[in-house]
């Protein structure tokens, strides 16, 4: 049996935050609705109180095709005696996912006081199924939020003080006070959909002349930065002398989003969809029918540009170490190799709470999971108690389709629907109703019929002592030297 192979593969700086399957998951939760519907909800906002003030218009695309389009308007209303300010973000896109047709949505409403503090906000996602709301109040010291769906609510307390922002902080400071070339500046800032408090930074480089969508224009390029849990968004900001953002660059998916007119904007719904999975391929250098097979696979990788961090995390499985050139790496991929020794000491990646809590899209508390949970019947060891739920998983799953792009644990028991994040959040719940703490995995796995790699969820979980993984898309539930691991994540409201 093949005990190692030697493969090239190129891809882009890819590791920002849970590296974007949770990408496509979060980052790309924008949507489509037909432009009626739009002026539906604006007739709802705009009453006899509010006085409209901005109404811009984007177009977003992906990979150079129009995907959606975006709207942000900002108004003003009194309330108990004073003005306030309120800003409304709608984005939509549609999409494919190998072929599938994908509608997401996203709306976003906060409101300000007139010094520019937010009092609350509200939030809408539609992933493809029900509708994740959240909203939040500022009380004293504390960003009161509730999140969830309809049945599921979750509450938090996060403490708010003056040096934390509201939602479109970067895009109010900058018109207000516009960056100047070599400029630094570092904040703390609410991110929507996560409802959590990220340090952001951003650098300034120098003036350019920017092709836009029909027009050329003089612009500053900002390199933004936002860590969580570890992770890092990244993305470039191009800002004009009014301090206006007029493009926002993120280069994992080759997502643009550029400020037009209404008609440009729109233009984009008559386009061809683009296909998600399809155009976020990394294409293997060399291709190896015995991939499937190996016990171990050494990765020569290329990233787009020079990175001080490694583009992958080490774990028991993995271990990416730098290359011999700029801009290359080795990662090294370990399963089931009796002469290797673990990559990473279990010890240094012990479960934490949130991997044995309930949240609002892996709840094990729910009936029908635990239901589910329940008929995996007994086993001998915890690995064998993990790898028979995912066979359950794979089993109950019975519509295999790309038409959600993630849907709750409780959602999945039900409508027995979904693709890969579908199998891991449901895994990962039945494994903590059996008292298994887990986790869903955001990487990458080998697709010979793509020709490389493509983002994909799995899950780990803790068993005998150690994390161990499995792959509930597959009938035998195992990883192989083709997972290769980029984030995990107890998709936690915490």
């Amino acid at each position: 049996m093949l005990k190692s192979i030697s493969l090239h593969f190129v891809c882009s700086y890819f590791c920002c935050f849970l590296s974007r399957c949770l990408l496509f998951l979060f980052a790309i939760n924008v949507g489509v609705v037909d432009i009626t519907a739009e002026v539906g909800l604006e007739k709802k906002l705009l009453g006899k109180n509010h006085h409209l003030i901005k109404d811009e218009w984007e177009l977003v695309e992906l990979s150079g095709m129009p995907a959606g389009y975006g709207r942000i308007r900002e108004y003003t209303f009194d309330r108990n005696g004073q003005t306030l300010r309120q800003i409304d973000s709608v984005m939509r896109m549609q999409m494919k996912r190998l072929g599938q047709k994908v509608e997401t949505a996203i709306s976003i409403q906060a409101t300000f006081n007139p010094q520019g503090r937010m009092l609350e906000f509200r939030s809408e996602t539609d992933l493809g199924g029900q509708v994740l709301v959240s909203t939040g109040r500022v009380d004293g010291g504390n960003l009161e939020v509730s999140s969830g769906r309809v049945g599921q609510i979750a509450k938090a307390i996060i403490p708010w003080s003056d040096n934390d922002h509201g939602l479109f902080y970067e895009q109010r400071m900058l018109e207000k006070q516009p960056m100047v070339p070599g400029e630094q500046r570092e904040f703390s800032v609410l991110l929507p959909i996560f409802n959590r408090v990220a340090k952001t930074k951003l650098n300034a480089g120098n003036w350019s002349q920017v092709q836009l969508i029909g027009d050329t224009k003089e612009l500053l390029p900002i390199q933004s930065e936002t860590t969580l849990l570890g992770q890092q968004f990244t993305a470039t900001l191009w800002m004009d002398r009014d301090g206006r953002i007029l493009r926002t660059e993120e280069p994992t998916l080759g997502q643009t989003v550029t400020r037009t007119t209404k008609q440009k904007a729109l233009a984009g719904k008559t386009a061809a969809a683009p296909d998600l999975i399809a155009e976020t391929v990394i294409p293997l250098k060399s291709q190896s029918p015995k991939l499937e097979d190996a016990k171990s696979a050494q990765y020569h990788v290329v990233t787009v540009e020079t990175a001080l961090k490694p583009p992958f995390p080490d774990s028991s499985h993995q271990v990416c170490t730098p290359g011999n050139g700029q801009a290359t790496w080795s990662l090294l991929v370990s399963v089931g190799d009796p002469s290797r020794r673990p990559l990473k000491d279990a010890a240094e990646d012990l479960p934490k709470s949130a991997d044995r809590k309930p949240n609002r899209y892996v709840d094990q508390s729910d009936t029908a999971v635990r239901q589910l949970a329940e008929t995996a019947g007994v086993a001998q060891t915890e690995a064998a108690l993990a790898k028979a739920l995912s066979k359950k998983v794979y089993l109950w799953i019975t519509q295999k389709d790309f038409s959600t792009v993630l849907a709750t644990a409780t959602e999945v028991a039900r409508t027995r629907r979904g693709d890969c994040t579908e199998h891991a959040v449901l895994l990962a719940a039945i494994a903590k109703a059996r008292g298994l703490p887990a986790r869903v995995v955001v990487g990458l796995v080998y697709v010979p019929s793509l020709g490389g790699f493509a983002y994909h969820m799995w899950n780990q979980i803790w068993c005998d002592g150690k994390w161990c993984y499995f792959d509930a898309t597959r009938s035998d539930g195992r990883c192989g030297v083709g997972h290769i691991k980029v984030a995990d994540a107890a998709l936690d409201d915490q």
